[in-house]
């Protein structure tokens, strides 16, 4: 039975829906002012039928988006959207859950709520998996990750951390599953989350478990429950002894694996939890089953199918199923054995719908931020409230005095013409100083390929040629100079003299890299990358998402010199031993993220502010692009790269 991981998918993050206005019936909500009270308590109001009554929760969120768009509020229309991918996801309408997060990301891009634009990624990414579609659920992870590594919401991309070890765990990219698990540790570490750090460790292990890489596999077991028993909550104990049932069961050891087994049973019973008093029932038959005592296997898988019958959970029916008729066979009861087999290909395809059903209904947002989000929109609508009545009481007051609130506009509208006037002429004057500093960049950038090329042949064609040709002088020497040509010296002499051809034309190609040429952008980084692996203590891993294609000339050649810098760099200062430079090309935007898992710029050091780093950073404004680079000691260096490639991309014709 392969595992799978509890993960989640974070789907609904509403913000200060609480039951204001319940007594509140339908006609006299929307006869009231379209104002932004109105708004909150309308969305309100939609919240309570979400669950309860799809129809009537897509008639309310259809109003409400017609009131956002009419007051201009994007973020209430993108939640709007957002709500009806909740419900169609709810339903298993997967393709059509994705279009509306789609339409909710054209909106909540206009705010700054970078959690719901991040969370409408991280969706997408579920429904695509469910679908079956990798690739793209990895693509929407690796957006999902650009957006929140620069942000506060911690707990969120520790969230997508563990979604994506699970995905490339349940891939058998064993390795990749272990890099994403561990960055969860270490930010699960950074912010105290407990709880997900346990799941991490659970993710380490079966990975590790699933390399035969048993003994790692139980230190980091043993990890996950030193973690559990510190927080004495029985669900994050149920989830540490499952990381061992997991070991064992592929360790084969039988006792071990029944006794965490039962501790499973133990704690799922404390809290009340069916799910995993199943899961160790169903370990704990699996650990007899490895001991040959198929009788106590049946029992045990007996009483898992009665709790699951009892309490309507048929999600683990076929696993069930499945180990009564291999136990009944073991016994040599065929007849038994034959008929649980009928059972368990019968329910096998109903419980794979029921799972997706499940985990349709498992779309929620699990962060601690919920409460203090929907505390602070109360706050804002008795706010709203207070001011609509304010403004009613100070009315008639207004209008003595709109003569002179008319002159005092005019005078302010006067001053205010002035004033933008006066910054669109700085701005102008700023632009103009920009473009010229671009136009001197690029002059600087274009004279130094130049240079590069003029170096290049200068070393290829002269002093490569010169050592060629010394070498077949030498080679020339008649056996009259035998005795000089078997000396040691004169050999050495030869070899050095064939390493130092060798080492011109090498350099010769690197400046000139007639690679990135023909091949474009993707295929010369990926090439320079297993070049510098051949010959480096650091594994350097390329991975690219999606058809890269190709791009103006001089464009590639200074995104390849630019990464070029970044991987040298890593070369010199990083003491790492790993480093992942990724590509991928959306639409019109290419992103580049390169991490490494070295040292960290160490505090004190100047890099960050030096002038290599601001060099860089022009070069990218030049290609009208932008650079984030992240760092703290101890946890490598994280740079992200991205371009709008609008007008610069390469189109072949027919």
């Amino acid at each position: 039975m392969r595992f799978v991981f509890p993960f989640f998918t974070a789907l609904l993050l509403l913000i200060g829906l609480n039951s204001f206005g319940q007594d509140l019936v339908y006609q006299n909500l929307m006869a009231g002012k379209d104002d932004s009270a109105k708004i909150i308590r309308l969305a309100n109001y939609a919240q309570k039928f979400k669950d309860a009554d799809k129809v009537k929760a897509v008639e309310l969120y259809g109003t409400l988006l017609k009131l956002s768009k009419k007051l201009g509020y994007p973020y209430w229309e993108g939640m709007s959207w957002f709500n009806f991918g909740y419900i169609h996801a709810r339903e298993a309408k997967d393709s059509l859950a994705i279009v509306d997060f789609q339409k909710a990301l054209t909106h909540l891009k206009k705010t700054d709520r970078q959690d719901q634009i991040a969370s409408c990624y991280i969706n997408m990414a579920a429904l695509s998996g469910r679908m079956g579609k990798i690739d793209q659920q990895l693509q929407f992870s690796q957006i999902a990750t650009q957006i929140l590594e620069p942000t506060k919401y911690k707990n969120l991309l520790m969230y997508v951390y563990n979604s994506l070890g699970a995905t490339f765990y349940n891939l058998d990219e064993y390795d990749k599953g272990l890099y994403y698990f561990r960055k969860a540790i270490n930010l699960g570490r950074q912010i105290n989350n407990t709880s997900e750090i346990v799941n991490s460790f659970l993710g380490v292990t079966n990975c590790l478990s699933s390399k035969k890489r048993f003994q790692e596999a139980l230190n980091n077991a043993n990890e996950a429950l030193k973690i559990a028993s510190t927080t004495k909550d029985d669900f994050d104990l149920c989830v540490a002894h499952t990381a061992f049932t997991q070991l064992y069961l592929q360790w084969k050891k039988p006792n071990p694996l029944i006794k965490h087994a039962n501790e499973i049973i133990k704690h799922s019973v404390a809290f009340g939890d069916v799910q995993y008093q199943l899961i160790g029932l169903m370990a704990l038959a699996d650990g007899y089953g490895l001991a040959n005592e198929h009788q106590k296997r049946i029992y045990y898988l007996d009483k898992a199918l009665a709790i699951g019958k009892e309490s309507k959970t048929v999600l683990q029916l076929d696993d069930i199923y499945k180990g009564l008729s291999e136990a009944h066979n073991g016994l040599q009861n065929y007849s038994k054995a034959l008929g649980y087999y009928k059972l368990f290909v019968a329910h096998r395809d109903s419980a794979n719908n029921l799972k997706t059903k499940k985990s349709a209904a498992e779309l929620d947002l699990k962060y601690q931020t919920v409460q203090k989000e929907k505390e602070l929109s109360n706050q804002r609508l008795h706010i709203a409230q207070n001011e609509v009545l304010i403004q009613k009481n100070r009315q008639y007051a207004f209008y003595g005095l709109a003569t002179a609130i008319i002159l005092l506009l005019l005078f302010i509208l006067g001053y205010l013409f002035y004033r933008n006037k006066r910054k669109e002429y700085i701005r102008d004057t700023e632009a103009l100083k920009k473009d010229k500093e671009i136009q001197l960049l690029q002059a600087v950038m274009q004279g130094e390929e130049q240079e590069r090329s003029r170096v290049a042949k200068d070393l290829h064609d002269g002093v490569a040629g010169m050592l060629t040709a010394s070498r077949l002088h030498f080679n020339s020497l008649t056996p009259q100079y035998d005795v000089l040509i078997k000396s040691p010296a004169f050999r050495q002499g030869v070899q050095l003299l064939d390493e130092a051809a060798a080492e011109i034309r090498k350099t010769s190609h690197n400046l000139m890299s007639e690679i990135l040429v023909h091949y474009g952008l993707d295929y010369a980084i990926r090439k320079y990358c297993n070049n510098i692996n051949n010959s480096n203590a650091i594994e350097f891993v390329y991975n690219s998402w999606g058809e890269i294609g190709r791009f103006n000339d001089s464009f590639e050649l200074s995104v390849y010199r630019i990464v070029q810098e970044l991987l040298n760099n890593i070369l010199k200062h990083s003491n790492a031993s790993q480093t992942l430079v990724q590509m991928n090309q959306q639409d019109t935007n290419l992103f580049i993220t390169i991490e490494d898992n070295g040292i960290g710029i160490q505090e004190g050091s100047k890099t960050l502010d030096g002038t290599g780093l601001k060099n860089l950073t022009s070069r990218v404004e030049v290609l009208n692009g932008k650079i984030e680079i992240e760092s703290s000691p101890g946890n490598g260096v994280s740079a992200y790269l991205e371009f709008d490639v609008t007008l610069l991309q390469k189109f072949n014709y027919i």
